[in-house]
């Protein structure tokens, strides 16, 4: 049997497009060890200069292949396509060699301590803590824009952040849902997000230049438009501004520095988003002063609060 080569479109997040693959392979009785996969968006980061580029496995060109039955239990599909949004470049073989031996040995399925089901688990639990990660860490910093028809009035919220994984497009339900009056978007080097709170339909955009395969209309009877290109710089997002001053004064008080766990913090608060969140600059200093605040409190005199009684009539 040949080796079969597969090209995956973009970053390989598509799901669907996987599983259409995976069902071939499985109708042709293909197994894993003679599978290699490959996403289009990783080609183009270390391309090849005396081989030609290659070109995504369209699922309609595949030949046809006797149909077999394929059965996955109900934990699969969501565990799945969480995996795909995983940076790591051999989540495709792992998911490709876990459903081939789910059908030939149906007890992996019910095997929570299976080698590869527990790498899977890895995967998922990676994901879902960054998808949490961005959704407290995005910052953003209004930019002034002129009002439109299709975008509505006031600044431009503008925001930088730099996953690990491919989860931008994941995250994007949650933003919509939380500033769906406000006009934001969200850079990153992967693909960036752009929200326009008042159009009425994707067709709207086209004098944006917006592509209807680059846009969709996420909430149903009401204007808005979430459209998405690709990845920017970290010099493209906006300087600090005056509410920004305001943002470090208030962390700086409300800063307790006698429930200081700095570990705790760090597993919290990663190291490498704090290159772009404007209060990790207080963060060493108040950390430093911390022992001797803690100090100066319990040496201090207790206070006792002055008891206000409400006026009588």
């Amino acid at each position: 049997m040949d080796r079969q080569h597969l090209i995956l479109p973009g970053d390989g997040t598509d799901f669907a497009h996987w599983r259409r693959l995976a069902r071939w392979l499985w109708a042709q009785q293909v197994p894993p060890q003679l599978v290699e996969w490959q996403t289009e968006a990783a080609h183009g980061q270390h391309p090849d200069l005396f081989t030609p580029t290659p070109q995504v496995t369209p699922c309609e060109d595949l030949p046809p292949a006797q149909q077999r039955p394929l059965t996955v239990p109900r934990w699969w599909p969501e565990l799945a396509e969480h995996a795909l949004l995983h940076h790591s470049p051999e989540r495709f073989a792992l998911l490709y060699r876990l459903l081939w031996r789910m059908q030939h040995t149906p007890g992996v399925r019910h095997d929570p301590l299976d080698a590869d089901r527990v790498h899977l688990q890895y995967l998922c639990k990676a994901v879902r803590r960054e998808v949490h990660q961005m959704h407290a860490f995005v910052r953003f910093r209004p930019v002034a824009l002129a009002d439109a028809l299709h975008d509505g009035s006031g600044p431009l919220h503008v925001a930088w952040f730099e996953p690990q994984h491919h989860i931008v497009h994941a995250v994007a339900p949650f933003f919509v849902g939380r500033f769906s009056n406000m006009r934001w978007a969200i850079l990153t080097p992967q693909a960036c997000l752009r929200w326009w709170p008042q159009a009425p339909s994707v067709a709207a955009l086209a004098d944006h230049g917006i592509a209807p395969q680059q846009a969709l209309q996420p909430l149903a009877g009401r204007p808005g438009v979430l459209s998405w290109g690709p990845g920017a710089r970290a010099d493209a997002a906006p300087p600090a501004d005056a509410g920004e001053a305001l943002w470090l004064t208030y962390y700086a008080h409300i800063f307790n520095p006698a429930r200081l766990k700095v570990a705790t913090m760090c597993r919290e608060m990663p190291r490498h988003y704090w290159a772009h969140l404007p209060e990790a600059q207080l963060i060493t200093p108040l950390v430093q002063a911390a022992q001797a605040r803690s100090a100066a409190m319990l040496a201090s005199a207790p206070s006792m609060p002055q008891r206000k009684l409400p006026r009588r009539a």
